[in-house]
């Protein structure tokens, strides 16, 4: 087991809380803020051996049930197809108005994904802003417990033929940005099964299960 490098994780939210604090729409609109959390985690897989043939990489297109979409994080064979997917999702301001939509459209994607490839490893990185940090990007009231929940119901798919619907593995940040470094709070008991701490770690071995069964 390799623990996630919580120093560069620190050091990426710091770089994206100074990103977006600059200007927080332009931020959300190039993307520049949730791409340095995908180089991220292109900097964890890697460090877990996908390097060569089977190198992540960001923002690869492939084609889901019934269309085609960019793949935030993905190891793609060349003759198989994707093997490993990391979707990275942010939401920095009114989480109580749009959460569930977001929530709803991640289950539907995560769905469409297994539906052409059942034997893809999907996981998601999920970040939400612990308070406001900036006035006019307020986060509003909002029940982290519940968030935490839902994903909860919704992560540990551990074979192919299990529910389409489920991601095999689920990382919940919530990320304290008024804080220099940013922090995590992994406070929340129902977060065990969704700290960051071992989330590449178990993604690596299903992805090794599944596809180098006799190495495993």
């Amino acid at each position: 087991m390799m623990p996630y490098n919580h120093q560069e994780l620190c050091s990426v939210l710091s770089e994206m809380k100074r990103d977006f604090a600059a200007n927080p729409a332009l931020a959300v609109r190039r993307q520049s803020f949730i791409k340095m959390l995908h180089q991220y985690c292109i900097y964890e897989l890697m460090q877990r051996g996908f390097t060569r043939s089977l190198e992540p990489k960001s923002e690869v297109k492939i084609l889901t049930s019934h269309k085609y979409k960019k793949a935030d994080v993905a190891v793609v064979h060349p003759t198989s197809g994707p093997m490993l997917i990391i979707g990275v999702r942010s939401q920095m301001s009114s989480l109580g108005n749009n959460f569930k939509n977001y929530f709803e459209m991640e289950v539907g994607e995560v769905s469409s994904i297994h539906e052409r490839f059942p034997l893809c490893v999907v996981g998601l990185l999920y970040l939400h802003p612990e308070r406001d940090f900036i006035p006019s990007r307020r986060i509003g009231p909002f029940d982290f417990g519940r968030a935490a929940t839902m994903f909860s119901v919704i992560t540990g798919r551990e074979k192919g033929e299990d529910p389409l619907g489920l991601y095999e593995e689920i990382a919940y940040l919530k990320v304290d940005f008024v804080r220099d470094p940013p922090t995590i709070d992994n406070a929340f008991p129902v977060l065990d099964q969704l700290r960051i701490d071992d989330f590449f770690d178990k993604l690596q071995q299903k992805h090794a299960k599944r596809n180098f069964p006799l190495l495993s």
